[in-house]
């Protein structure tokens, strides 16, 4: 288990503390100083989330055990924050606020993740948009905000002054995080639109005369994928002139040759000069012994 995982388990670890943290600063009001506890807490496992994300993708450290804990922390943290709104109505100041933003940013999750289910059945690669990381962010600023409101039950002008910011801080927060939660996800599905579209999609065996030596289409497809940066399949066919059927077999073929990468639940094609130069290498060599010039 590496640094990022250890992390994420940690962030797991955290949200019981945080959720028994918040029980006591309901059941003891007389204790006002204890949503210290809670927002604190609740802050350096949002951070957590930021952290791990980034250690991972810088030091090459993504993990198939991290990508499966990682977004289960998130979420259940995300929902834990959201099941306070709606414990303490008296500090949101308005009526039925977090049940709506509750059942929006759950539906959201839910029908995205289905949409994902589906895309992964025939082979989609998703395009993700940047919304949907901002609507995260806001999504946390809202709900730390939300813990520290109470600051209002200690004595004194700046504690009242330090609640109001709070509050204003978490509406407009959390005002934006819904808008960008439904926004993000009708972004994502037309961006993915591809995924309704009914096409059947055979996965060949592929021959070893393949591997061995590509002929003139993998290598276009090379540098197509580098000069790209991608490896979906769609456009490849698009672009190159090929069958979805051919373009899907050269990236099996990729991948087999270990030129693409898993990261962050997307294929990421890497290839260096000198393996690009092998390759053709290989395929004028073959090609010469055929007496040809493919």
């Amino acid at each position: 288990m590496n640094l990022p995982t250890r992390i994420t388990m940690a962030r797991i670890a955290m949200i019981p503390i945080i959720i028994a943290s918040f029980c006591l600063e309901t059941a003891l009001p007389q204790y006002s100083w204890i949503f210290i506890i809670t927002g604190s807490l609740f802050f350096i496992a949002s951070m957590t989330d930021f952290v791990d994300g980034y250690i991972a993708r810088k030091f090459k450290m993504v993990t198939t055990l991290g990508k499966f804990l990682d977004p289960i922390a998130d979420k259940v943290l995300v929902v834990a924050g959201l099941a306070f709104g709606i414990a303490a109505p008296d500090v949101v100041g308005i009526p039925y606020l977090m049940i709506v933003v509750t059942v929006v940013i759950i539906a959201r999750e839910f029908a995205i993740s289905l949409f994902r289910q589906i895309a992964a059945s025939k082979n989609v690669i998703l395009a993700a948009g940047k919304s949907g990381k901002y609507k995260t962010t806001f999504t946390m600023v809202a709900l730390n905000s939300f813990l520290f409101i109470p600051a209002n039950r200690m004595a004194g002008d700046a504690a009242q002054l330090a609640s109001k910011v709070f509050w204003w801080i978490f509406i407009v927060s959390l005002g934006i995080a819904v808008i960008l939660t439904v926004y993000s996800a009708i972004e994502y599905v037309l961006k993915n639109k591809q995924v309704f579209k009914d096409q059947k999609t055979q996965v060949e065996v592929i021959e070893e005369e393949d591997v061995e030596f590509p002929d003139e289409k993998i290598i276009e497809a090379l540098e197509w994928c580098r000069a790209n940066n991608s490896v979906e399949i769609l456009q490849m066919s698009k672009d190159l002139g090929i069958t979805i059927k051919r373009a899907f077999k050269i990236r099996v073929w990729l991948e087999i040759m270990d030129f693409v990468k898993i990261e962050d639940n997307q294929r990421v094609f890497e290839i260096s000069d000198e393996d690009l130069e092998k390759i053709k290498q290989r395929k004028d060599e073959y090609y010469a012994k055929l007496g040809t010039n493919k």
